[in-house]
């Protein structure tokens, strides 16, 4: 019965929803993705804040997984309690937003999420994006799925279904071989060529300077998919008759919380918090980008991977932990924790089960080194609670607040991790 009545809430939020954007006729930009979804959406709604005048643009300050998000982005619903009771509240304040409110947003940024076979369609009969991106496919989230190949099937309904231009990355191996078989107008992103990189120090602060066509500019945030995020909203900018962007012009982005965030550490060392998520594309990325750290700006440190299990492979887990550990071992210092990588790395130093205990030998064992390091680790969730054990060692503990999971509910559950 509860089932049945969630069904009915939904449909109706979507026509809802349908109806407030046939009225306001917004212009929507739409993301679809496996990986790096969020930071895609919040790299093209900054850099269309501060660069497109006269516009009123939005996204959800929110990532919520699932096919309400899609719904609660439209409404710019930002909160919300799961409870029936709740959810029937919402619907009249929607319902009122509908019929009623005024026009919110001229540009709007969304994300299809997809979880199961037939998502899309749902999502596509609330609204047909504008605009529409497709970042990378990668393997998680496909325990509904049969395949990848099934998965890349329904999310590139996005794509078939764009009314102005799709723009598709270059780096991703479905679309490469797909894009002459689609029936839209569309051009590739993320072309090694057209953008180059670095990494400079300017008064203690590590700034990036990327070029991209005929544009240079800077930014205070790292990690190569921003940048390739950030040429990508220069190029659909030009829809909007922003042609060009003044050389040297500094772009201030936020930095999506646990996305290649660096602290002072203890023995000079310097930790870089990439603890949001953990699938193989992004752990490939996370590591060439801390590569690349160290040759522009810490020349004298080693390079150290604290790494987690990577989660939600499923029987891709076996393949991909070796993969990574291949990859990993030639080059660099490891410890790892929890089961996968214990089952299926080979030597390195240490493995634990607990991440206490990791960042426990981790302190010591720098104490001892005369060397300084740079230090990734990435994965952090439920019952692992990788944050708590940073805390000891940040050399700045007005920091804290920087971590994941330190809201008032998060650090009431961990009294008794």
């Amino acid at each position: 019965m509860k089932k049945f009545l969630l069904k009915i809430i939904y449909v109706l939020y979507a026509f809802l929803a349908k109806t407030y954007i046939r009225r306001h006729k917004p212009i929507v930009i739409g993301i679809t993705w496996s990986v790096w979804k969020t930071s895609c959406r919040m790299v093209i709604f900054q850099v269309f804040k501060q660069l497109l005048e006269g516009k009123n643009i939005y996204t959800s300050p929110k990532n919520f997984n699932s096919e309400l998000g899609l719904v609660f982005s439209i409404f710019k619903l930002e909160e919300y309690n799961p409870w029936i009771k709740s959810l029937i509240k919402i619907f009249f304040k929607f319902l009122r937003k509908a019929f009623f409110w005024k026009k919110e947003y001229d540009i709007l940024v969304l994300e299809y999420w997809v979880d199961h076979p037939w998502d899309m369609d749902f999502l596509l009969k609330i609204v047909k994006p504008d605009y529409s991106i497709f970042t990378k496919l990668d393997y998680i989230h496909v325990e509904n799925f049969s395949s990848k190949k099934e998965i890349w099937e329904e999310k590139i309904k996005l794509i078939e279904n764009t009314k102005i231009k799709a723009y598709l990355n270059k780096q991703d191996e479905f679309l490469k071989d797909s894009k002459k078989s689609l029936n839209v107008d569309s051009s590739f992103f993320n072309k090694k060529w057209e953008l180059k990189y670095k990494y400079i120090c300017e008064w203690k602060w590590i700034k990036s300077v990327i070029k991209s066509d005929n544009n240079v500019v800077k930014t205070n945030i790292m990690w190569e998919d921003n940048f390739v995020y950030l040429a990508l909203a220069l190029k659909i900018l030009k829809k909007f008759d922003v042609d060009y962007v003044e050389n040297g012009t500094f772009i201030k982005l936020i930095n999506q919380p646990w996305r290649f965030e660096l602290f002072n550490w203890i023995n000079k060392s310097v930790l870089i918090d990439s603890s949001y998520n953990a699938w193989p594309a992004s752990m490939l990325k996370m590591i060439e980008n801390t590569n690349e750290l160290k040759k522009n700006i810490f020349k004298k440190y080693k390079i150290l991977f604290v790494v987690w299990d990577m989660r939600e492979l499923w029987k891709r887990s076996k393949t991909e932990h070796r993969k990574l550990y291949a990859y990993l071992k030639s080059y660099w210092e490891i410890i790892s924790v929890w089961e996968e990588t214990k089952k299926y790395f080979g030597t390195h130093l240490w493995n634990f089960k607990y991440s206490k205990d990791a960042w426990t030998f981790l302190k010591t064992y720098l104490k001892k080194s005369n060397n300084k390091y740079l230090i990734l680790f990435k994965w952090s969730q439920t019952n692992i609670y990788t944050e708590e054990a940073i805390k000891q060692v940040l050399e700045n503990n007005k920091n804290e607040d920087k971590l994941v999971r330190q809201e008032y509910h998060w650090l009431e559950k961990k009294q008794t991790y």
